[in-house]
Parts: structure tokens; sequence; C-alpha cells
């Protein structure tokens, strides 16, 4: 195997680790997000809720 065809694999070999870091990073932002939005549905229940509404014991 002569220099220039090592070089055509090592380049693959970083195009394919490039694409995989790229989804990684797409897929963590959806994630982030998600969390995000649930994060402000929680707090927007939190404050529709009446003070002691959800307490234990209910006295």
């Amino acid at each position: 195997m002569s220099i220039e065809e090592g070089a055509k694999f090592v380049a693959a070999a970083y195009a394919v680790i490039l694409a995989v870091l790229v989804l990684y990073y797409f897929i963590s932002a959806r994630r982030v997000n998600t969390l995000k939005r649930d994060i402000e549905l929680l707090e927007q229940e939190v404050r529709r809720r009446p003070a002691g509404a959800g307490e234990a014991g209910g006295e």
C-alpha cells in the first residue's frame, strides 16, 4: 500500500468520525430541547395549581 492509498483510508476514517460526532451533537441538542420543553410545562403546571393542592394528608 502506498502513502497515497493510506492517506485515502485515513481521510475516510476522519470523515466517518466527523459524521458520527455531528450526528451525536444533533441528537444531544434535540434531547436538550425536549427536556427544556418538559421543564417549562412542569413549571406552568406548578404555577397553575392552588397552594397545598398536591400535599399528602389533606389536613
